[in-house]
């Protein structure tokens, strides 16, 4: 998918352009935590004499493994971020910013592509686990079933933390 926006011949003012998200996106970044996605992205780009911002907005869905279960799981994606662009010849003194990126007069195109995949996973949750009661049961089943193995049931459990032998600290005072 082709994620660039012609800027060269681009008279002043507003352009709007979309952009569907699918799962190649997130395979040529080798991201293998997003199996796939369904996003719409819009591009609002207002363009000016020597500088350009664009507002990217995102909303969708994106296919991850469930944390608990390992079960698929479609996650909303939901963003929407400012872009300054900034049009300098190279080698000009020109100070640089997180705030803008400085493309050269010269460029026909801006690639978006990196930004968005960005935008995108920046703005993924940091956990995903399907509703209360929605987990793939065997897979819940087989996880109980390893917690208490030996059937003595959590308590049991805390040997093997890390932090288990601070118990024993506070029981010497």
């Amino acid at each position: 998918m082709d994620y660039k926006i012609h800027i060269s011949g681009l008279a002043q003012g507003s352009y709007v352009y979309e952009f569907p998200v699918k799962g190649d996106l997130f395979q040529e970044f080798d991201n293998q935590q997003i199996k796939g996605a369904d996003i719409n992205v819009t591009v609002t780009l207002e363009k000016g004499s020597g500088w350009m911002n664009a507002v990217i907005e995102g909303q969708g869905t994106a296919t991850v493994e469930c944390d608990r279960c390992l079960d698929d799981l479609e996650v909303p994606v939901s963003f929407n971020e400012s872009l300054a662009i900034r049009s300098a010849r190279l080698g000009e003194e020109t100070e640089t910013s997180d705030e803008f990126i400085i493309v050269d007069p010269s460029e026909a195109e801006v690639d978006l592509k990196q930004f968005i995949y960005d935008y995108i996973c920046v703005n993924m949750p940091l956990v995903s686990v399907h509703p209360e009661g929605k987990c793939n049961p065997q897979m819940l089943a087989k996880l109980d079933s390893l917690r208490s193995a030996d059937g003595k049931g959590q308590e049991d459990n805390d040997i093997y933390s890390p932090f288990s032998g601070l118990k024993d600290l506070l029981k010497k005072k």
